[in-house]
């Protein structure tokens, strides 16, 4: 009788690893040993009957623990779903430590989530075979070095799997959603003319754990990268308006070209500023904004304008042409996103009102007209952004 496949995932706390999670314990009812540095981190999941396992990269103490999990357990029948981003040595030393934790317990499998930023600043379609190009961004850079790591290892023996997923999105994806939602939300936000007509290869969540499990347990999968992405080619303007509809918000205005340079412009030394008075003095600036309310609104305002302003590098990404193809998933793994641009939208924006981070408008026939602050007309009913039951409900529904 084969041994009963189990799950370790890495960062089950945060977003891909949490809805991972999520998936094989709710839907597939797969054993999950979910790892997270702290038990501070364990909210999310601390209501499902998952095996949380203290696990920082950093430690290989824990790592082996971690693998090891019940000694009557098969190591063969263990996939470690492994990433982290925390800084470009927790991306590189942690990805080296899980390898080396992995060899040693022998495990079944080992699939690495890289990005597709691994590739650089590509223009075209881009295949798994596009050299992987240094750009002198920490984040793609330590990608690129975990995964000549992870191959490293399975020269070793390890069954090793990489994937590069493109721009993920979702509920509880910060980047894309949240931040995006922001934006959106700022007033500030529009239609990027001769700027936002490049590729934006979207990828819905749910489309993701479908490629990761695929790549766990596919044998075609050993020792491959793959490319994912979602089913449909759109542009970041596109993306940005189609967006903006699903949460219900008046139309964004069009910006036309040179403005939009000239505000990334400006902005530029505000945003760099900003970045360093963060790094250096925000436990500071925070006593100070809870004490004076003139400068809490400062820098409520300047926040509000760095964030509705595109910087010159997202200019960049808006604008550039790279498809990133996924023939080699489907063909060999047999990959398949389900989940439309406007399906994914539609599911991340009712997640953002129920969880209170988008206002709430209703589109009547003179144009949409905001709710109250709360995100209720008088005489609604209050949203229970648990779900009315303390649970949070998991918005995987169907793609239409």
């Amino acid at each position: 009788m084969a041994a009963r496949e189990t799950f370790l995932i890495t960062g089950a706390n945060g977003f891909i690893g949490g809805w991972l999670a999520e998936t094989l314990h709710l839907r597939d009812g797969v054993p999950v040993r979910a790892g997270m540095r702290s038990w501070s981190k364990a909210v999310r999941l601390a209501r499902f009957g998952l095996e949380p396992v203290l696990l920082d990269v950093m430690k290989p103490e824990q790592i082996d623990a971690a693998m090891t999990g019940d000694e009557s357990a098969d190591p063969g029948a263990l996939r470690v779903i492994h990433t982290a981003y925390s800084s470009p040595r927790v991306t590189i030393e942690g990805t080296r430590n899980m390898l080396e934790g992995a060899l040693r317990a022998g495990v079944g499998r080992f699939v690495y989530i890289s990005s597709a930023d691994v590739y650089g600043t590509p223009q075209g379609k881009v295949d798994e075979t596009h050299p992987l190009t240094p750009t002198g961004i920490e984040y793609a850079d330590s990608k690129i070095e975990a995964e000549r790591l992870c191959w490293e290892y399975a020269e070793k023996g390890l069954p090793v799997t990489v994937l590069r997923p493109s721009i993920v999105y979702g509920p509880f994806s910060r980047t894309w959603t949240v931040e995006m939602a922001a934006k959106l939300q700022s007033g500030n936000w529009g239609v990027f003319e001769g700027y936002g007509q490049g590729i934006c290869n979207l990828l819905y969540v749910s489309d993701l754990v479908e490629g990761l499990l695929l790549a766990a347990r596919h044998p075609a999968a050993v020792g491959q990268a793959f490319n994912l992405s979602g089913p449909e080619t759109i542009t970041w303007n596109e993306y940005f308006a189609r967006f903006n509809a699903a949460m219900g918000l008046p139309p964004l205005r069009k910006i036309e070209p040179n403005r939009t340079r000239l505000r990334a412009t400006l902005m530029s030394p505000v945003r760099s500023a900003a970045r360093l008075a963060k790094k250096r003095y925000e436990k500071p600036l925070r006593r100070l904004a809870s004490k004076f309310r003139p400068a809490k609104e400062a820098m409520l305002s300047a926040e509000k304008s760095i964030r509705g302003t595109p910087s010159l590098e997202d200019l960049g990404l808006y604008n550039r042409d790279a498809l990133y193809v996924t023939q080699k998933a489907q063909e060999l793994l047999g990959y398949r996103p389900r989940f439309g641009v406007d399906a994914g939208l539609e599911l991340t924006a009712a997640w953002l009102r129920n969880v209170g981070l988008v206002e709430w408008y209703d589109v009547q026939p003179g144009g949409p007209v905001q709710r109250n602050g709360d995100g209720r007309r008088d005489g609604d009913r209050a949203t229970d952004p648990t779900g009315g039951n303390g649970d949070r409900v998991l918005p995987m529904g169907e793609p239409r």
